[in-house]
Formats: structure tokens, C-alpha cells, sequence
């Protein structure tokens, strides 16, 4: 297929995995992407990874399996201290949800609340709660969470002060919360391979290469889901921090999620991974690679105890436990990129320094050429507007954009881009109107937008990765030369 009929990978790809992942929420869930962007709240989309990171730690919490493996607990086993890190995990999503939603609007469903609860007239009282309860909106869902989850978090407190805490008690306590987190419309606590496109992304330049580089697309989405689980439970390992930062209750929650989520990953590259991959040939190949990223999760699950039979005073054990998992999702993680790329190494492929200054090295390159591309299309457009080939140009380059650049950029700075890759991918094909007018329209886009790259390259510049390396021009004019050719 020539490269100007080919459609974005990413754009074709892992949106279309995100959405495939998300299933018969995917409505609601793009509605609240839309609401996410438009939050003029600083680091909104780390926020709310935590938040759905501790709802969903929450909902495993009470699978004993999460906690113990196949080891029953005994009976007379007092369970105030799990119930202690419920707390301290509601807690925590209680403060977390009140930055996701803006003042005023909150100020409004506190009036809306305040209200309901001061109503003498029963029936305007439930017309009142039936509003709030349909959950129209984002901001509605969250404050509806959030309002159960204070209500259980009193409730939490007054049962701490019994003198033991029975299993049962404890079971009973999960029931009441799954049932609080699981009828919220738009915060549903995603499942082991469920993905949001608010925070989930394989952020690594040299695995999207590889990935990219596919021509199998079943292939490629089989990988790819495999890499966006182990890199999501990467992310939520950082949430159990090193010394000599103290831990809080909740790491007993995300450690057992993580383990919860790494049997699920065991179970998917051991058989559906194969499967999805399925040819006439057979499946032997994949198969085995399957194996070499399952081996050492399985391994570190059957070495490290059982979550619940280490103290949260332990702090050797818990540390030693967080450590044993980032090892074995990394080693993981370099057994897919050596199927999918043998040249790949281990090393280069996560977020430490070496591998920042890369993604962000890239991403300023990208930005550099894009910006470059769109004044070289408005300035040939000027002269004249019967020479495409420089639109045509540009339109190839934005494909090669969204497959890697794109995936280096914060969820939220994504908006404006899409607009414009949006308007590149289909401004040819529009109805209604002449070639001089929609010539005349890409033209002022390209302008107006190379302002906005101007301002990305701004930022990107200023980070600290960057400060000791220059751009290279040399190297960023042979990547135009590159893009500008017109084959």
C-alpha cells in the first residue's frame, strides 16, 4: 500500500483499542475525555489515573484471591487493619475527585445536595436526587462517587472502633463499595484490559517504532495490549514509594491491584496472545514469546509472599515486593520488544533518564519538522494554489506524526492537534466547496497552526532533559529534506 493511501497507524490503531477495550461505555467515556481536556487543572490526567488507579485497587481489595493467592486466611482473623487501608484509599479518591471538579461547579451540586437534604416535600426531594442520581455529566458521576464514598468512609470510621473485625464484616464492607463504584456511568473502574486514552500509552519512541513497523495489524493490536497493561502497572508501582518516603495504608490496595493485574497479564500472553495471533503456519512463534514475557511475572508471583501475610510496618518486605514487581514487568516488557524488534534491549526502553531525553529529543524533532512542514505548505499555497504536492507533503507527514510524535504528547495538548490532523486527513474530500476556497482554508491553518508548534516547541524546550542539547540543526533539516519529498 503506497504511503498516501495508507491510514495513520496510531490513528486507525490504538484509538480503536482504546475504544474496542471500553466496550458499551465507550459513549460515556469519550464524553468524559472531552471533559477531561477541557479542565484547566494542572497534572488533571496524572490525578485522575490515581483516582481509577485506587477505585480500582478497591474493587480488588476483596477478592481474597488479590490478597492470598490460594491460601486460605483463618477464620479468627481479625481484619480491622484492611479495613484501615479501605480508608485510607477512599479517603485518598475523596480528596482526588474534589480537584477534578472546578469550583463553581461545584459549589453548585453542594447547593443541589444541600437542598435535597432540606426538603420537607418528599416527592420534589426525590425529583431532586432521581437529577442527580441519572448522572448527565462527568462532574455529576464524580460528585455522586465521591458523595458515597464519604458516606462509607464515616461509616468505615465507626466500625474501626470494634474491638475485632470478623472476614465477614470485611467482605460485606467490598460488597457495599463495588456496588457504589460500579453503578457510576462515567467512573466505572476500568478492568485488568481496559484502557483509557487519558492516561494508558506505550510512551517508549523505540516501541512504537517497532509496533509501527508491523504489517500485521491482528498482530500488532495483540502486542500492543500487552505492552498498555505492563506499562500501566509500572505506573501504578511508582505510587509505593522508595525510602526515605514514608508509605501510606493504601500500598497494601495497589500492590494487591498490581498483582491482580499482572495474573491477568500472565493469562493473556500465555493464551490469548497466541490466539490473536493465530495464522495458517501456526502460532509457534508467538506462542513461545508469550511464555518469555510471562516467565518472570509468574515467577516473582510465586516467589513473593502473599500481600496480606507481610505488616505494613515491614517496610524491607513491602519495598522488596514493589522492587521484585517492577523487575519482573521490565523484564516482561523487554521479552515483547525483542519479538517484536530483536535489536531491542531492555535498558532503553523505560522512563529513565536516558529514555526521557530520547522521547522528549523526539518529540522536539517532530514538532520541529511538523512546524517547518506547515509554513513551507502556506508559503507554496501562496505562490500558487494549482501546486498540491506540497499539501500532499504535509498530509504524509501528519500520518507519520500521529504514530509516534503524537504519542509523546500530554493527553491534554492532544485537542488542538487532532483538529488539524483531522482537517489534513480529509480537507481534499469535502463537498460543496471549490478548490480556491479550500486551498485558501488550508493555507490560514497552516499558519495558524504552525503559531501553535512555535508555542509546543516553547514548552517542550524548556524541559529539563533538554537543556544541555541544543537542536541539531544538521540532523532536523535532513528530517525536513525527508518529509519534503514528494515520494
Amino acid at each position: 500500500m503506497a504511503v498516501g493511501e495508507k491510514r495513520s497507524f496510531a490513528q486507525d490503531f490504538f484509538f480503536e483499542l482504546m475504544r474496542d477495550s471500553q466496550r458499551v461505555r465507550a459513549v460515556y467515556l469519550a464524553e468524559r475525555e472531552r471533559w477531561i481536556r477541557s479542565l484547566e487543572i494542572s497534572g488533571r490526567e496524572e490525578i485522575l489515573f490515581e483516582l481509577e488507579m485506587l477505585l480500582r485497587g478497591i474493587d480488588r481489595f476483596f477478592n481474597l484471591r488479590s490478597l492470598f493467592g490460594e491460601i486460605q486466611p483463618p477464620q479468627d482473623r481479625d481484619w480491622r487493619e484492611e479495613l484501615k487501608a479501605t480508608r485510607d484509599a477512599v479517603h485518598r479518591c475523596v480528596h482526588l475527585s474534589r480537584k477534578l471538579i472546578v469550583q463553581r461547579q461545584e459549589q453548585a451540586l453542594l447547593f443541589r445536595s444541600f437542598v435535597e437534604g432540606s426538603l420537607a416535600d418528599d416527592r420534589a426531594r426525590a425529583k431532586l436526587g432521581s437529577e442527580l442520581r441519572e448522572q448527565r455529566t462527568p462532574e455529576e458521576s464524580l460528585f455522586l462517587v465521591r458523595s458515597g464514598l464519604v458516606a462509607h468512609q464515616g461509616i468505615l470510621d465507626h466500625l474501626l472502633r470494634l474491638d475485632v473485625a470478623p472476614q465477614s464484616l470485611f467482605l460485606d464492607v467490598g460488597r457495599a463499595l463495588q456496588h457504589e463504584l460500579f453503578v457510576s456511568r462515567y467512573f466505572c473502574p476500568p478492568t485488568a484490559l481496559e484502557f483509557r486514552a487519558e492516561y494508558d500509552r506505550v510512551s517508549s519512541v523505540r516501541l512504537l517504532e517497532a509496533l509501527r513497523s508491523m504489517d500485521d495489524e491482528k498482530k500488532r493490536k495483540a502486542f500492543a495490549l500487552a505492552l498498555l497493561a505492563a506499562f500501566r502497572s509500572l505506573r501504578s508501582l511508582r505510587y509505593v514509594p522508595a525510602p526515605p518516603t514514608p508509605h501510606s495504608r493504601r500500598v497494601l490496595i495497589i500492590l494487591a491491584l498490581v498483582r491482580s493485574e499482572m495474573h491477568a497479564l500472565i493469562g493473556y500472553l500465555e493464551s490469548d496472545l497466541p490466539r490473536l495471533c493465530a495464522t495458517p503456519e501456526g502460532v509457534s512463534e508467538v506462542a513461545q514469546a508469550g511464555r518469555a514475557a510471562a516467565q518472570p511475572i509468574r515467577d516473582v508471583l510465586n516467589q513473593v509472599p502473599p500481600i496480606l501475610s507481610v505488616a505494613l510496618t515491614d517496610r524491607m518486605q513491602l519495598d522488596e515486593q514493589r522492587d521484585n514487581l517492577v523487575a519482573a514487568t521490565k523484564e516482561a516488557i523487554g521479552a515483547i520488544a525483542r519479538a517484536l524488534d530483536p535489536s531491542l534491549g531492555k535498558n532503553e526502553l523505560f522512563e529513565d533518564e536516558g529514555a526521557r531525553a530520547e522521547q522528549s529529543e523526539r518529540l522536539r524533532r517532530d514538532l520541529w519538522v511538523f512546524r517547518e512542514m506547515c509554513k513551507h505548505t502556506a508559503r507554496a499555497l501562496d505562490i500558487s494554489t494549482a501546486d498540491l504536492a506540497s499539501a500532499e507533503a504535509l498530509r504524509r507527514y501528519a500520518t507519520e506524526f500521529r504514530d509516534v510524535g503524537y504519542q509523546l504528547l500530554r493527553h491534554s495538548d492532544r485537542e488542538l492537534f487532532d483538529r488539524f490532523l483531522d482537517l489534513l486527513e480529509g480537507w481534499s474530500g469535502r463537498r460543496g466547496e471549490s478548490t480556491a476556497i479550500r486551498v485558501q482554508r488550508l493555507r490560514d491553518d497552516c499558519r495558524r497552526f504552525a503559531e501553535i508548534l512555535d508555542r509546543a516547541l516553547e514548552m517542550v524546550g524548556k524541559r529539563a532533559e533538554l537543556q544541555k542539547n541544543p537542536i541539531d540543526e544538521v540532523a532536523y533539516q535532513q528530517a525536513l529534506a525527508k518529509a519534503l519529498q514528494s515520494r
